[in-house]
């Protein structure tokens, strides 16, 4: 099921504490889990905390883990303890070295329904980092706006000759004019996907094209022709802002100069539109285009009764013209009146929508829960390039004992 994502700096996140303070970008160098999300951060120094209310089934933390041994080593700093409905959550198990996107605390299977997710934050001046927030919505909600993850398994995504699973986390191609497709409702899309070190490092490129549109090209850069480690989370393009509404991605890998480094995907940043404004102005147009009972008219307009679309009159006899007209008038102005009461109603309503016209921007019925997309990726121990095999996604079970393969510091 596809993911809401909410940054740092949404306004629903409720900061609590003096220390917080906003970052832009600082943290985007480290480890190689790719950069912060929309290199953006907070950070606290202090003893603060923050929480996120939501309506769904499953909720995860992520930001950066960058951590210092205090107490003669004993310890870590700084801590956390995450709370869903004020009932603790486990936490992830500390780890050595700095990464972005990493998971914090997670929980699935809740009820569906209202939830708060809040964390608590001790340290003794390391700066604990929170980045994002994830949950999976409830089944029947639409949001007026809100940006999704859409994992590379969706249903709407096509994927043509050439493409193969990889590691079972992401697809990827090499072969030089392989496609993928995907259908959308929204304004953006963001592709994102990692540079496998087992695969060749040069660089290569590709192509988009939004709703058989002119190409616009991409580059794939790859990795150092020395480098081991697989780089993840990384945008390969973002589309221009589009007209809200229904939209086709087509893209195509074009390959580079010999064995190339291949195109990708492990999920995409949908940025959608509201489903319930795609059906307030189904509504608008219904009324626009629907003649009242015992008349006809062009699309468009609407005609009185007694009349033809042409404006000649009927020579049918029938209720005083007075009568008909106040009639008209008196149910046009209750028509009114209701479309403003549903609009009103909906716009006050963005957390939690019923919506008519489909499931977060899909136009389409959604899929049964699965467990919640972001995972830290298990790498292989061994300081020799990991095989394939070794690119799992690991579970959500902590605490967390596998070794990663990383960016030392």
């Amino acid at each position: 099921m596809r993911q809401v994502v909410i940054d740092d700096t949404d306004t629903q996140i409720r900061y609590f504490g003096q220390g917080w303070f906003q970052d832009r970008g600082s943290q985007d160098g480290v480890g190689n889990f790719g950069p912060t999300y929309k290199t953006t951060s907070h950070g606290t120094n202090g003893n603060d905390s923050f929480s996120f209310s939501f309506v769904g089934t499953s909720v995860a933390v992520l930001g950066t883990t960058y951590l210092a041994k205090i107490d003669n080593g004993t310890r870590w700093d700084p801590v956390w303890e995450c709370f869903v409905d004020q009932i603790g959550i486990t936490t992830t198990t500390p780890f050595p070295f700095p990464e972005n996107n990493w998971d914090l605390c997670h929980q699935e299977n809740l009820n569906d329904g209202p939830h708060e997710i809040t964390v608590n934050v001790t340290t003794t001046g390391t700066t604990f980092w929170f980045d994002y927030i994830t949950y999976t919505p409830s089944v029947s909600a639409s949001y007026l706006e809100a940006v999704l993850l859409v994992d590379n398994t969706d249903p709407a995504l096509l994927y043509g000759g050439g493409w193969t699973l990889l590691g079972g986390t992401a697809n990827q191609t090499t072969l030089v004019g392989s496609e993928a497709k995907f259908e959308f409702v929204g304004t953006s899309v963001t592709w994102i996907g990692f540079i496998p070190a087992e695969e060749p490092h040069n660089a290569a490129v590709g192509y988009y094209s939004i709703d058989n549109g002119a190409a616009i090209s991409f580059n794939l850069n790859g990795l150092s022709s020395t480098s081991t480690t697989t780089v993840y989370n990384q945008a390969f393009f973002t589309t221009p802002n589009l007209i809200a509404g229904p939209h086709s991605l087509l893209v195509t890998y074009n390959g580079g100069h010999g064995s190339a480094t291949p195109l990708t995907l492990d999920y995409i940043y949908l940025t959608n539109t509201s489903s319930s404004g795609a059906a307030g102005s189904t509504v608008f147009s219904t009324i626009a285009t629907t003649s009242l009972p015992g008349t006809t008219s062009l699309p468009g307009t609407t005609s009185l009764p007694g009349t033809t679309s042409d404006g000649g009159t009927s020579q049918k006899s029938g209720a005083p013209m007075g009568a008909i007209v106040g009639g008209v008038v008196g149910g046009l102005a209750l028509i009114t009146v209701l479309i403003f009461i549903t609009w009103w109603c909906r716009r006050n309503r963005a957390t939690h929508v019923q919506s008519s016209a489909g499931y977060l921007g899909t136009g389409a019925a959604p899929s049964a829960p699965t467990s919640s997309r972001r995972v830290q990726p298990q790498l292989s121990s061994s300081a020799s390039p990991p095989l394939m095999r070794n690119l799992q996604p690991e579970p959500f079970v902590w605490p967390h004992t596998t070794q990663y393969q990383t960016h030392t510091i």
